[in-house]
């Protein structure tokens, strides 16, 4: 099974917001541009489907502070099996505390979000983020 292209995703919110997206400089899955004259921040991680049926995949201090500083931000989650889930970045941030922040002397900080079919789990919160 394969995950879908980071340039489908781009297409799809290029065409729904009226806008450019363009990769934001050492950021591979991190996109910008401006919408009606606001600043748009896409952010579209990947993960396989493990044998549980869920992904998972790190968002970093740096990745949610560029969501946080955007008037628009989408979170599109891309899976195994040609699935894409839309999320409004602003409504989910609300369950990523500090508290719920993982940390390592590898990687810093930053929050680890298991997907599943129909919501999100951020580690460290036990709410679900319907998708």
């Amino acid at each position: 099974m394969s995950v879908p292209n980071k340039q489908l995703v781009v297409s799809t919110v290029n065409e729904k917001y009226q806008c450019a997206l363009s990769n934001i400089k050492r950021k591979q899955i991190m996109y910008e541009g401006t919408s009606r004259g606001k600043r748009i921040v896409l952010c579209t991680p990947s993960s396989k489907l493990h044998v549980n049926g869920n992904g998972w995949f790190d968002l970093t201090t740096k990745q949610v502070d560029l969501l946080d500083d955007s008037h628009i931000a989408i979170l599109a989650v891309r899976l195994e099996g040609n699935q894409i889930h839309y999320v409004d970045f602003k409504e989910l941030r609300k369950l990523m505390t500090p508290g719920a922040m993982t940390r390592n002397a590898t990687e810093g900080e930053y929050w680890k979000l298991y997907v599943w079919k129909d919501h999100l789990k951020v580690m460290g919160n036990d709410r679900k983020f319907i998708i």
